[in-house]
């Protein structure tokens, strides 16, 4: 049987980034702030991320078993992208606030890699 050799983990390039999603104050506003506010500026910000050099690979909505509040979680859905750079996870992330919707929903971004024993 040959020997797995475990060292310390190789940040990938790009990098590999988990980001959460929670939705916080959208649960106090109104339909039309959704509808008129909120979701244009949610969607711009993710469109606008096509073009910063990140590959999207997936998504995950946890809303098919949950409603409500994101509860002990603390994200209701998530990306998965390969992002080239940590300025432009940085970049990312902060466009929420730049866009002044960082009060109605909550990203957190974490670094990892492929998983070495499924992606080789």
């Amino acid at each position: 049987m040959k020997k797995i050799v475990h060292g310390a983990p190789q940040i990938p390039n790009p990098l590999r980034v988990f980001i959460t999603f929670e939705s916080t104050g959208w649960f106090d506003t109104t339909q039309e702030q959704k509808e008129n506010e909120l979701l244009p500026k949610l969607k711009s910000i993710i469109k606008e991320w096509e073009s910063n050099g990140s590959e999207l690979l997936g998504t995950f909505d946890r809303d098919i078993l949950t409603a409500g509040h994101a509860g002990p979680t603390n994200w209701h859905a998530c990306f998965l992208y390969n992002i080239p750079d940590l300025q432009t996870v940085t970049n990312m992330t902060h466009s929420f606030r730049d866009a002044g919707i960082d009060r109605y929903f909550r990203l957190e971004a974490s670094i990892g890699r492929p998983f070495f024993l499924v992606e080789n």
